[in-house]
């Protein structure tokens, strides 16, 4: 099943050399969504957490969501230092409460 296109931000088409950086994205089905056709982009110093958003997530169970979904081909994409706990095709560092 596709994830939902519900996302905070999404690199969908043919986007291609977009900067997605600093961020806060949480409450959405997905964080941040990269689609499979999409062109080289950067995704850097993002702090993406609590997607799907609690309400989805006790009350859909079903529905695939994650913080960062990365459908693009191997290195289309560049994803650096970006902070989650569930991700698709991203690195997702472990995230230490303070």
């Amino acid at each position: 099943m596709e994830p939902p296109d519900d996302f905070g931000i999404g690199l969908v088409g043919t986007a291609n050399n977009n900067v997605i950086e600093e961020n806060f994205v949480t409450g959405n089905t997905n964080g941040i969504y990269i689609g499979a056709t999409v062109g080289k982009n950067t995704v850097r110093s993002n702090t993406v957490i609590g997607n799907p958003a609690i309400q989805i997530s006790v009350t859909r169970p079903e529905v695939r969501a994650l913080d960062i979904v990365n459908l693009s081909p191997a290195q289309q994409t560049v994803l650096e230092r970006n902070k989650c706990v569930t991700s698709l095709n991203a690195p997702c560092p472990v995230v230490v409460p303070q």
